[in-house]
């Protein structure tokens, strides 16, 4: 509202001021103030200056005076006007309906060979094999037919030496059978050194058990008062908040006779924050 008053103001004094008068802006006449010019915020760019009200019939951005005196071209008068709506158009179309109407005179009577040929769907492949059926059906002279002994040989799975299984035979017996050389013969030295098992470090000890036996000399031993003294646990009592031992640190008498200087009166203050 402000500003409206500002124009509206403006206006009236355009209006006011004789012909071949010079009109000075009142923004232009304000005395400039630095230091005021910088306190406020800066504008964003592109954005009015001032708050948007609506319905405060005010334009979105202010004009210039140029822009709000100017006289309209036939050109701008022309395309300032809304568009018509075309006679074509049908308002309240029904979904049935072909979005544009075809008019009679286009609509072809005989198609010609090109649209015909067009219009044929696309064949497939002649080398094109059709997926074959789940279902696979069998004929009754392969169901009544005595297969030969070269066909059960082919049918049999193949065996496979990682997969080989053998039958379990006595307990004494490896579970893969072992040729005769190799029982009967003789290990080398090398094979007999590598077969033996690796031992423990000499310098390693086994672990300790968990119940260890006590001598009978230290079960009949005395223990000296000094032992004693030392075998006792030291006395502390819980301190609480509300429970402070006064007595827990020994101070000297000179201490307590002792006057402090100023300076360390001044370091004893607590820091005020």
């Amino acid at each position: 509202m402000e500003y409206g008053c500002q124009t509206e103001h403006f206006w009236t004094s355009c209006k006011a001021r004789p012909a071949g008068s010079v009109f000075y802006s009142p923004a232009k006449t304000e005395t400039r103030n630095p230091l005021r010019d910088l306190s406020r915020p800066k504008k964003v760019w592109r954005a009015p200056d001032r708050k948007l009200v609506w319905g405060n019939q005010d334009t979105i951005r202010p004009l210039s005076f140029n822009a709000l005196n100017a006289k309209l071209t036939k050109r701008v008068e022309r395309l300032a006007e809304p568009k018509k709506i075309s006679k074509l158009h049908v308002p309240n179309r029904p979904y049935s309906s072909p979005e544009w109407h075809v008019k009679d005179p286009s609509l072809i009577p005989e198609a010609s060979v090109r649209i015909v040929r067009l219009s044929v769907a696309k064949s497939t492949h002649p080398d094109f094999v059709a997926p074959k059926q789940v279902e696979t059906q069998i004929t009754p002279a392969a169901l009544h037919a005595h297969p030969s002994l070269r066909v059960i040989s082919l049918s049999e799975p193949k065996v496979k030496t990682e997969t080989l299984y053998f039958e379990r035979g006595r307990n004494d017996l490896p579970i893969r059978p072992v040729s005769t050389a190799a029982m009967t013969a003789q290990p080398s030295l090398r094979t007999l050194f590598l077969a033996k098992a690796k031992t423990v470090h000499s310098d390693y000890l086994p672990v300790h058990p968990v119940q260890q036996p006590v001598s009978r000399a230290a079960l009949k031993y005395i223990p000296s008062p000094r032992i004693e003294v030392l075998s006792t646990p030291n006395l502390r009592t819980p301190l609480s908040v509300n429970a402070i031992n006064l007595d827990a640190f020994k101070v000297k008498d000179a201490a307590k006779v002792a006057v402090c200087s100023p300076r360390i009166v001044k370091l004893a203050e607590p820091i005020k924050r």
